[in-house]
């Protein structure tokens, strides 16, 4: 029996695969996919169905991981849901089973309109439909393979996975190609204040987003997770927003401090809070705020007892860490004689060094404080000053050695208790 890939559609108007009727006659923007012989269809279907999930897991991290643009993890979502629902239709046609593709059409819409509001051009689209279409081929060579499926089969599969991809693009580009909404003002100055979108005119863009403007303002910055908008609410003083898995507060310290508390006992997070600096500062100030967080993770600096890092109060540790790798790198090269320790003999040496050098105590003195015995003590002071020398009777080398030391410590000490 001649073996035939056409089937008929109900009503020509209409878009047999999404459902849609199309504004305008486009060819391309059409999708018919027509299932293979009944046979082989049970087939491939039986072969696939198992795979799918685990192929549109595998497209989605090549995406996320090779094309820049969808590196965002809050959009590694999106493109999950978009594969498995386009890899699902896929299969079903295959089948012979009834299909839309509205859904499908959908999602891929809403990428493309996401990646035109985000100002990315249609490059990433490709890159990211070349890499879909390459890993489906690759899955459907396995199977045909493992099949034995006719030259005539195999012919259809690539043909009708090509038109799919294609298809698939030509949706998204639709949706890239939609005008986006007018931007919101608040949103704008957000931006500008927090340095992602440069301003020339920070006081014509505050008029308009209806946000009374002052001359000084703080920053609060609260990781992880969005806060509750009752908690986060804007007001005529106070911005708010988000960035790099962030919410930041923008405001007078009268207006700020209050609501950084109010969040800080809320949610259980420590909230850094910076002090007040001029308006065109205040990308610098959500900087150190940033900085101040992490200081915290790496228990450097503690938050106070209302749960709010008061930046003030840190400023010589937001200066001694403002350049991580920098620093490390130098304490290293400070404390080198150190390094050929093993790490609990180091930490033992670098903690007996510490409270040696603040105040140069006896060693019962510094027993007491380590909790340690004497003897151990004696013996700690005695080969710290074999691996330094002279460099404990200079005082240019003692502030040196004791700042390493109090930037080195409690990273060492977090690396003995993982």
């Amino acid at each position: 029996m001649e073996e035939s890939y056409v089937t008929s559609t109900t009503r020509p108007n209409r878009d047999t695969f999404t459902g849609l009727i199309p504004r305008r006659p486009h060819p391309t923007l059409r999708i018919n996919l027509s299932p293979p012989p009944n046979a082989i269809a049970r087939e491939i279907v039986v072969a696939c169905r198992p795979r799918a999930r685990r192929l549109s897991n595998r497209i989605a991290g090549r995406i996320c991981h090779e094309v820049a643009a969808f590196g965002d993890p809050r959009v590694h979502d999106l493109i999950e849901e978009a594969l498995g629902e386009a890899v699902a239709l896929f299969i079903d046609a295959m089948a012979g089973a009834p299909v839309r593709g509205t859904t499908v059409a959908d999602i891929y819409q809403r990428l493309g309109n996401r990646e035109g509001r985000a100002g990315h051009n249609l490059d990433a689209m490709r890159a990211a439909h070349h890499i879909a279409t390459q890993e489906s081929w690759r899955e459907l060579s396995k199977i045909a393979e493992e099949l034995d499926l006719p030259v005539a089969a195999v012919g259809y599969l690539a043909e009708a996975l090509l038109d799919y991809q294609h298809q698939l693009l030509e949706h998204a580009m639709r949706g890239f190609a939609e005008p986006a909404p007018p931007a919101d003002p608040r949103f704008q100055l957000f931006a500008s204040l927090i340095g992602a979108v440069p301003t020339t005119d920070l006081a014509a863009l505050a008029e308009r987003a209806g946000w009374t403007t002052t001359d000084r303002v703080a920053v609060a910055v609260v990781p992880g997770e969005p806060v509750s908008a009752d908690l986060t609410a804007p007001t005529a003083r106070l911005i708010t927003g988000r960035s790099e898995d962030a919410t930041i507060l923008i405001g007078p310290a009268s207006e700020l401090h209050p609501r950084a508390t109010a969040i800080a006992a809320a949610t259980d997070r420590p909230v850094a809070v910076t002090w007040e600096v001029r308006l065109a500062d205040t990308h610098h100030a959500v900087r150190w705020g940033q900085r101040a967080l992490a200081l915290v993770a790496e228990q450097v600096i503690r938050p106070a007892e209302d749960g709010v890092v008061w930046c003030a109060q840190h400023q010589s540790e937001l200066c001694l860490y403002a350049d991580p790798k920098l620093r490390r790198f130098a304490d290293e090269q400070l404390l080198a004689p150190l390094l050929d320790e093993t790490p609990k003999r180091r930490l033992a040496l670098a903690e007996t060094m510490l409270v040696w050098l603040r105040t140069r105590p006896s060693a019962p003195a510094v027993a007491e404080l380590l909790a340690v015995h004497e003897q151990t003590v004696r013996h700690r002071l005695k080969r710290i000053k074999e691996l330094f020398g002279d460099r404990l009777s200079d005082p240019a080398e003692t502030v040196g050695l004791l700042a390493a030391l109090e930037s080195t410590t409690p990273r060492w000490r977090r690396e003995i208790a993982c």
